[in-house]
């Protein structure tokens, strides 16, 4: 109880111990009124010293939030399209006569070139032999063994030579020479009459022999300048 509230207490309770001593001095009327006015003061300082109801919970707020709801649709991406794919032609070189070389039987062919005049080809090709002296047959085309030489166009013709010289010697059959070991020598084969849609040269072959053994040079895809 609160120390104030105690102290009116007692003073209470002795102002009523006071009052029941006169009873007999003021007469039942009299202590009646007094009792009531006491109880009147008691009730007074019940109120002013009550302690405060604690006060009732409230009731919950009820907050309500809306709800989002959210939904994913996976839209499908179309595949980017593919550039089409387009193949270009590698270009087609065109015939190179450098480095050309048939290494055959102990002789070694160096191309050089064919040259186009009046629908005439003259074709030079280098021959030599490394090792040591040898004895080289090349047959051209009038001969009885009918072993000839001869080159095909860029259409397909076939020509066999006028002629064929190797060094200082031409014949329209064939030639046979002594080389000698480290010197080169020179040939020329001579072609005419031919197409005049003729721009470059398939294949030039060339028969030759060599101690009784025969084999072919051959040099292909060969350009014609002039």
């Amino acid at each position: 109880m609160h120390p104030t509230k105690m102290l009116l207490f007692l003073s209470g309770v002795v102002l009523v111990f006071f009052v029941a001593m006169d009873v007999g001095a003021f007469g039942d009327e009299s202590f009646q009124r007094q009792q009531s006015q006491a109880n009147e003061g008691f009730d007074d300082l019940d109120k002013e010293f009550a302690e405060p109801e604690s006060a009732k919970p409230s009731a919950p707020k009820v907050i309500i939030k809306e709800k989002i709801i959210v939904i994913e649709k996976h839209v499908p991406v179309p595949a980017p399209t593919p550039e089409p794919f387009v193949v270009t032609p590698a270009p087609v070189p065109k015939p190179s006569t450098r480095g050309r070389r048939v290494v055959s039987h102990g002789y070694r062919f160096d191309f050089q070139s064919c040259t186009l005049s009046n629908r005439n080809i003259e074709c030079d090709i280098m021959v030599r032999t490394p090792e040591h002296d040898k004895t080289l047959i090349l047959y051209s085309s009038h001969n009885f063994s009918r072993i000839r030489s001869s080159i095909f166009d860029n259409i397909g013709n076939q020509y066999h030579p006028r002629s064929t010289s190797l060094g200082n010697k031409e014949s329209r059959q064939f030639i046979k020479a002594r080389l000698i070991q480290g010197i080169t020598a020179k040939i020329k084969v001579f072609f005419e009459n031919v197409s005049s849609e003729t721009s470059s040269i398939a294949l030039l072959e060339l028969e030759a022999e060599d101690n009784h053994k025969r084999f072919k040079v051959q040099f292909r895809n060969i350009p014609l300048s002039g």
